[in-house]
């Protein structure tokens, strides 16, 4: 699982730590004295709608759903970062591993899929997942997984928890989070082979595809429950042959990803509200940035769909950033 030798430590020993870091053990553990004064905690709302008009108006009158945001200090999270540069980066994770991966993007995530488009294709999600994770896994990882000894896996586990779980906010969370889920997840890689499955993760995303990807489905749940983790039941799909395949926001078309459908119209909306001029002009220029900036992000998916986009813009006489 990692790049380094066979038996050997990812780190070694307290002294390796510190010359990986270049910080002290007693520096470490002075910090760690006041940790929970380390972190900034708050509740930042999930997205909404970007536009005006109907589906922002039905999400106002939804109720809103928030998300624990564990925010480090400048200081921990520069040791956290060095942590993940100088430690973490050096774990060789599996191939179908693509959220909080170094080089790993959207497009190359639903690319996987585009060969079994035409099966069918499950999506589930682990309900809170940086929450469920806790020191004990974390500590497993370091000690476990990566053979750390006692004494710096405990450091490390200190260094990259907060008060008891994965904190949402720090640069180590995505890392440690997908090595744990590598370490649990060979039963439903197993089961996914001999089903002739392709299978994807995006942190908590778990995306399989194939004729008999339903299937999977309970050894899925039977190995997360085996840890003590849930799958969200809202978030539990199964997309037939005809349906449109979403993938961590992206189609997978006949020959590759694209933009959703859905994703268009409301471009294509957006659009249209700048050409016959009812969006607020205390909102114009904010409005007109946002719509640039994901029309550009379709652009990484498929110049094509961007391309449609632009020349609609072009056509409507509205300019773009």
């Amino acid at each position: 699982m990692t790049e380094r030798d066979q038996g050997r430590p990812l780190v070694g020993s307290l002294s390796d730590l510190e010359f990986r870091l270049g910080v002290r053990r007693d520096d470490l553990r002075k910090l760690l004295e006041s940790r929970s004064s380390m972190y900034c905690s708050f509740q930042r709302p999930k997205k909404q709608h970007p536009y005006p008009g109907k589906l922002r108006r039905l999400d106002l009158l939804k109720p809103i759903k928030y998300r624990r945001i564990d925010n480090p200090s400048r200081q921990l999270k520069d040791i956290q970062r060095r942590i993940l540069r100088k430690i973490l980066a050096s774990v060789d994770l599996p191939a179908y591993m693509f959220g909080g991966v170094s080089g790993k993007t959207l497009f190359g995530h639903a690319s996987e899929h585009v060969g079994t488009r035409a099966s069918t294709l499950v999506r589930m999600d682990i309900s809170s997942y940086y929450p469920s994770v806790t020191c004990h896994h974390v500590y497993f990882v370091w000690n476990v997984v990566l053979d750390c000894p006692p004494p710096v896996a405990k450091l490390l586990t200190e260094l990259t928890t907060f008060e008891w779980h994965l904190p949402q906010g720090a640069p180590t969370s995505a890392a440690l989070a997908n090595i744990f889920l590598a370490s649990i997840y060979a039963p439903v890689c197993l089961a996914s082979k001999r089903a002739g499955l392709t299978i994807t993760t995006w942190v908590d995303d778990l995306i399989f595809s194939g004729p008999s990807a339903r299937e999977i489905m309970e050894t899925v749940r039977s190995t997360l429950a085996a840890e003590g983790f849930k799958v969200a039941p809202g978030k539990r799909d199964i997309l037939g042959p005809r349906a449109e395949k979403l993938v961590t926001g992206v189609r997978i078309g006949k020959v590759g990803p694209r933009a959703p459908h859905r994703k268009m119209s409301e471009l294509r909306a957006a659009i249209h509200r700048l050409a016959v001029g009812s969006v607020d002009a205390a909102e114009l220029g904010k409005y007109r940035q946002n719509l640039s900036a994901r029309i550009a992000h379709l652009g990484t998916l498929h110049e094509g769909d961007a391309a449609k986009l632009k020349r609609y813009a072009a056509k409507s006489g509205v300019t773009l950033k």
